[in-house]
Order: C-alpha cells, then structure tokens, then sequence
C-alpha cells in the first residue's frame, strides 16, 4: 500500500513545551516538507486548547481530543478510541504513528487505527515513580495494555538504545532506535564566550528533581574561590523553581544565578550560544534533547552516564562525564571547560561535527520514513494473509462484533 496521510497521536503537542513535543513537532515538519507525506495530529486539549480541530506549527493539522481527567500528571479521556476513529476516517489516514510513554493515548491509537499499519514510537524505559503503590500499577500497564499495543505494532521505534534494554521483552530483537534531532539551521555554532556562564535547561517542576540541578547549584558555590566571576543561566520553568531559587541564595550565589522562565526554540538557542557549556548532571535520562541542541551550537557538556547518554556523550571526546551526585567532580569537570580555551573548543567542535553527522532532524525523518514504508509493507502482507484464510474457510466465518472501550475495533472501510 502506498502511504500518503500519516497521523501522529502524541497526548502533547506544541505549544505544549518538552522532549517529546519537539520530537512530534520536528518530525512533522519534516515528513510534509522532505517526504510529501500529508501530516496530521492528534493530541490532548489543555485548559487553553479546547477540543477540536487546531493549526499547528507549519500549519498543521492538530486534533485536539477531550481530557477531563488527569491522574499523577496522566491525561485521561472517556472517549479516545471513538474520537480517534473519527480523525482517522476523516482526514483518510494511512499510517497511524502512536507516541509513548503516556499511558492509554497511544493505546487508544492502537485500538482506533483498525487495520491500518500502526508504529509505536517510545521515549522512555520503564515508568517508575519511586512509590510502591504508583510502580506496581505502571509496571501491570508495561505488562498489559502496553504489551498489547507493542504486539499489535508493525514496527517500533524507540529513542535511545538504552529504552530498547530498559524493556527487552517489549521490543528486544523489534526496535528501530531512532534519537531525538535537532535542527542545524537554527543551533548553530558561534564562537566560544570568554566569560564562564554555564548554562543548565531542564523542566523545574519538583518531579524533576532527578535532573540534579541542586547539585549543580553547590558545584557552582564551590566553583567560586577558582572561577570568581562564574554566572548560571538556568532555562526552565515549574513548581520547584522557588525552591531552586531559595537554595540559590542560602548558598551565596543568588547574584550569580539568572532564571530566564521558558523559553522558545530561537530564545533556547541564544542561551546555548551566550553560554560556554551546558551542564546536565542529572540521574536519569533516556536521550536528553538538550544535549543534542548544546553540541550542535559548538557548546561542551559536562553531564552523567546514565540511561542513553553514555551513547552520545563519549568522556573526553564531545564533552565530559561525572557520576551522579559526585558534587566534587562536577565542579571540577566545569571548572576545566571554564578555563581552558583549547579543551572547551575541542569538544564543542567534536560535537558539532557528532550531531551534524549523525543527528540532523533531515536523517532522522529519512530513517523515521523508511520504518513507515516498511510497517506499509507488514500491514500489506498481514492483510492479504488475511483475506486468504478468509477466502478458504468463508462458508464458516463469522464477524465479531467490536469491543467496548480500549477493546479492538471493528475493521474501517476504505475507499
């Protein structure tokens, strides 16, 4: 079959602001401009966003579906399968293309699509949140419902290779890693500042903690007796940001410190360039976007092995590791790219060259619509395969009636 619409299905999308908007939005953008493909959106509606249909960046398409309800940060819609029906006999889809790890958008997605070839896109490992009750129930989800839409997928692509481990009996041996890019034309490489402003970009909500932020605060505290006139911009905003602030003055450094709120992708970009490096020392991550957005303006990373980013980030090459919460190390991995000229463009340049390579959003659409055409190709033969069976046994066929709620539906009739 030939594939001419595309639905993407992600529970946020831009204006909404995080890794997996951008990822949507960039992948939008680039599958209508360089593969021809008719793009469309469906995503969940936000206190500014009613539902219905919207225009998106570069004028797409967006569907905004209801979500009266949200648990631990989760939206929940009623509806969602039948909605999702809807856009996909309205806008004629061919390829439905579900983004996770939000629970039940993309299971919906599965369900809704029918027929149609179905690709799940996974951002993340495991959903853990460090309380018994909430990891037993997202761990049942990952052994479900999950499972179910990962089984009903043609193809899967995940974010890093470190989400394909973190989840091998989901996708081992299935998945296609394809990492989040970043557009080369608007982070671009400018000359590397004099003055030691370290840069750190990240969500400031308290659920963010693991982004290690206070760590970074104290690293700058002792920075000062070495670098004296060390700054910190932080970009980011969310319900921890008073407490950042707090910590920021009780320890000595709150002159020092510019919280610049949230910023857009232009805004983003200048923070990269003004900066001499980003610092991420954080806990957990399966492939920081920000990291990508840094190297790919020139700027050094000092930041931690963990999850994905050992993958992208090689010690000493494009950027510098240290382990989590070795506050002593941190300081003194900023400490060398702060003062030493010669390092810091070395592994700025290095990961330029790293992300100009390999992680243009050019390439990732490229690989992102070769899994597309072959997902076409799985549902083509899956369906014919069907037909045949059908053919040969129809004297005792019979159609199953469709289930309720995130049960399969009935098959769509095309054109």
């Amino acid at each position: 079959m030939t594939v001419r619409t595309v639905l993407l299905a992600s529970p946020y999308f831009p204006p909404d602001l995080g890794g997996v908007e951008s990822y949507v939005a960039n992948l939008a953008r680039l599958l209508a401009s360089r593969h021809g493909l008719r793009v469309v959106v469906a995503a969940t509606a936000g206190p500014d966003r009613g539902p219905g249909l919207h225009r998106g960046p570069d004028g797409i398409r967006v569907h905004r579906l209801a979500a009266p309800f949200t648990v631990s940060r989760t939206p929940l819609g009623a509806h969602w399968v039948r909605d999702l029906r809807r856009v996909v006999a309205r806008e004629d889809v061919d390829l439905v293309d579900a983004h996770a790890p939000v629970p039940l958008f993309a299971d919906a997605a599965a369900r809704a699509c029918g027929r149609l070839p179905f690709v799940l896109t996974y951002h993340t490992g495991r959903i853990r949140k460090g309380r018994p009750l909430a990891d037993a129930l997202c761990a049942a989800y990952e052994r479900t419902l999950l499972a179910r839409t990962a089984h009903r997928a043609e193809a899967v692509v995940c974010s890093s290779d470190h989400v394909a481990a973190d989840l091998p009996r989901l996708f081992g041996g299935r998945a296609t890693t394809i990492s989040p890019g970043v557009d080369l034309a608007r982070f671009t490489e400018r000359p590397l500042p004099g003055h030691p402003r370290i840069l750190f970009a990240g969500s400031l909500a308290r659920t963010a903690g693991y982004k290690g932020l206070p760590d970074l605060l104290r690293a700058v505290a002792r920075l000062v007796p070495a670098v004296p006139d060390v700054t910190l911009d932080i970009a980011g905003s969310g319900s921890g940001a008073a407490g950042h602030r707090a910590l920021a003055d009780r320890l000595g450094i709150g002159r020092r410190v510019t919280f610049l709120g949230q910023l857009d992708a232009p805004g983003l970009a200048a923070a990269y360039q003004r900066a001499r490096v980003l610092a991420l020392p954080t806990y957990d991550d399966s492939f920081p976007t920000v990291l990508v957005e840094a190297m790919a303006c020139g700027r050094p990373v000092v930041t931690t092995p963990v999850g994905g980013i050992p993958s992208l980030v090689a010690d000493g090459g494009n950027g510098l590791l240290v382990r989590p919460g070795d506050g002593g190390a941190l300081a003194a991995a900023l400490r060398s790219v702060l003062v030493d000229d010669a390092l810091a463009r070395r592994l700025g340049s290095a990961g330029r060259a790293r992300v100009a390579r390999e992680l243009s959003w050019e390439r990732q659409s490229d690989r992102t619509a070769e899994v597309f055409g072959r997902a076409a190709r799985t549902a083509a033969r899956r369906t014919a395969g069907g037909r045949r069976s059908q053919s040969r046994s129809a004297p005792m066929a019979r159609r199953s009636a469709p289930r309720a709620g995130l049960g399969l539906p009935s098959e769509r009739r095309r054109p």
